[in-house]
């Protein structure tokens, strides 16, 4: 059994350049994102959107996640609850 790589491990390999980090991060995140803002939008077109560009946040802010502040599943909610509220 091959070990996944944490969201930690994926976000540095992405740091780096490594785009299939960023497809599993997204396919591992992206549908409960996706619930959450769809849940809080009541909407899954805004729900779409929102979950869109959490993972375009993240792409141009990986740098100012601090894992000492919790998940970086938690981050992401964090981006999604902001961007609902702006929607």
């Amino acid at each position: 059994m091959v070990d996944e790589p944490s969201d930690i491990e994926l976000l540095d390999r992405l740091a780096r350049g490594d785009e299939a980090s960023f497809v599993t991060l997204y396919r591992r995140r992206q549908a409960g994102i996706y619930r959450f803002a769809w849940h809080m939008s009541g909407s899954p077109t805004v729900a779409e959107d929102v979950t869109q560009e959490t993972f375009l946040a993240l792409l141009r802010q990986a740098h100012q996640y601090d894992p000492s502040k919790g998940p970086l599943a938690s981050y992401l909610y964090g981006i999604a609850r902001h961007l609902v509220r702006r929607a």
